[in-house]
């Protein structure tokens, strides 16, 4: 499984004509199989690699205070909002990117872990941070068949163009998810793709957040 590391802007490009990779490789490295890395630049200073990440369900975080998740960000139809909006049921917070290759290889996971969790009411945030805002992200998740719920809980779509929330919770790569409980006081930390729709990974997940 791959990672994409972000420096200081946090907007990173990875077009294939600008890694030296062939058309092959880069759409590989969109499905998540390409190990190695890839490069793209954004003015002088934006670097993205992928990093081999373990994405197995077996090797669970520990459980830790929620950083500060103050940030508001915005909902599809531009209205502003906060994580703290949803407290009162569990909720899987999810930073991704449409540049982002291994965030694009899981979005099919965790779409499909929205539904198989519905009973519990788990909330699965996709938070997007591409500069384009619901402009860019929105038709890209709808193109691959993810579509909000109607219900509250569920999935959910938020867009931060300027990364302002990621950076506050100490995000330093996408995908990276958070994981907190129906009270926020304990969430738990994934660097990089997961499985999210594999009966362990859900069984686990139903365990924490029980």
């Amino acid at each position: 499984m791959l990672y994409t590391r972000l420096l200081p802007n946090y907007q990173p490009k990875t077009y294939a004509h600008k890694t030296g990779l062939s058309r092959r490789q880069f759409n590989s490295a969109l499905t998540g199989t390409l190990t190695g890395t890839l490069t793209g630049m954004l003015g002088a200073t934006t670097l993205v690699t992928f990093l081999p990440v373990s994405a197995s369900a077996t090797l669970m975080p520990d459980a830790q205070t929620p950083p500060s998740m103050q940030t508001e960000i915005l909902d599809v139809d531009g209205n502003a909002f906060q994580i703290d909006d949803f407290k009162g049921m569990p909720i899987l917070v999810n930073f991704w990117a449409t540049w982002c290759a291994p965030c694009i290889a899981e979005l099919p996971a965790l779409d499909q872990a929205a539904k198989s969790l519905a009973d519990i009411n788990l909330v699965i945030l996709l938070v997007s941070i591409d500069r384009g805002g619901p402009a860019k992200a929105l038709p890209f998740l709808n193109d691959r068949g993810i579509v909000e719920t109607d219900a509250k809980a569920g999935m959910r779509f938020g867009f931060d163009r300027k990364a302002n929330l990621p950076r506050e919770m100490g995000v330093s790569g996408v995908p990276t998810s958070f994981l907190l409980s129906s009270d926020q006081t304990k969430s738990w930390l994934f660097k990089g793709p997961f499985e999210w729709d594999q009966p362990d990974m859900l069984t686990h997940i139903r365990t924490l957040v029980g």
